[in-house]
């Protein structure tokens, strides 16, 4: 659906009083603050990139704000989330389909994705500089809840 279908959409949803009050540039300060609220703990439980279809995934438990990268390998693996390089490349290679909402709020590591001569460092992808980009975590390192892993569906 269009932008402007979705526009037209809401408009009839709310009614012309409601949505001139939306529209008006008095309130623009208001509807962000609105906004901000509906989307900031909005997270996604899968996504559909290209052709597949992935569960998104955190690794903590309880009230862990970290665990060590090898203790998040060893979860990946528990819970069939250890992809490897074909996955990492493909989200990459297909990255328009990742959503919006996610840049620059999650980062997915992919523990079977290893530095050829560094086994302790795994291939993370995050939204730097304007795209989703590649570089290499230590797993001897701290990894906390902005992490996610992916498994196919």
């Amino acid at each position: 659906m269009s932008n402007l279908r979705k526009l037209a959409h809401l408009q009839e949803q709310l009614g012309d009083e409601q949505f001139a009050a939306l529209i008006d540039s008095g309130n623009t300060g208001k509807v962000k603050a609105f906004c901000d609220n509906l989307v900031k703990d909005a997270m996604p439980t899968e996504i559909t990139v290209g052709d597949r279809t992935y569960d998104i995934l955190g690794f903590l438990k309880g009230n862990e704000t970290s665990v060590l990268g090898h203790t998040m390998a060893e979860r990946a693996k528990e819970m069939n989330a250890n992809l490897g390089q074909d996955d990492g490349q493909y989200l990459l290679y297909h990255q328009g389909y990742i959503p919006v909402s996610l840049r620059g709020k999650v980062i997915f590591v992919f523990t079977d994705w290893r530095h050829p001569s560094l086994s302790g460092r795994v291939v993370c992808v995050c939204w730097v500089d304007g795209r989703w980009a590649r570089y290499w975590g230590w797993l001897a390192f701290g990894w906390r809840g902005v992490v996610r892993m992916l498994r196919r569906k």
